[in-house]
């Protein structure tokens, strides 16, 4: 049975209260953010700042309302994220949500990890 419109919208508020972080993975974190999460000098989870929850066609959606740039990568040593997950703390934690990125994206040296302001969306149907 499906949600409400209303439900939607709290799910997300309650779930992304209080201060996320973004990290990447090499592979993919699961549930229990088992994946390999990227390291490299200067890396860091980041925090996100989220807008208002809203319903979007019959889907409820939250997305970033803050520019999240991750450290330069100081060399290139093959690194690739293909993963992301919001996470309850800047290190350790837990999974709140995760996914695919919508492409694999090299983190060769110079590179400097960004998510655009309301490019990061987190949905409820």
């Amino acid at each position: 049975m499906p949600k409400g419109n209303t439900y939607k919208t709290a799910t997300l508020d309650t779930n992304l209260a209080g201060t996320k972080y973004l990290a990447l993975f090499q592979t993919n974190p699961g549930a229990t953010g088992t994946g390999t999460e990227v390291a490299y000098s200067g890396y860091a989870r980041q925090p996100i700042t989220w807008g208002a929850a809203a319903i979007n066609g019959s889907v409820g959606e939250k997305k970033n309302t803050n520019l999240i740039e991750f450290a330069t990568v100081p060399s290139s040593d093959g690194l690739i994220a293909a993963y992301a997950a919001i996470m309850t703390a800047a290190s350790g934690g837990s999974v709140v949500y995760y996914g695919a990125l919508g492409a694999n994206y090299p983190l060769i040296m110079g590179v400097k990890p960004t998510v655009p302001i309301g490019s990061l969306t987190v949905t409820e149907s």
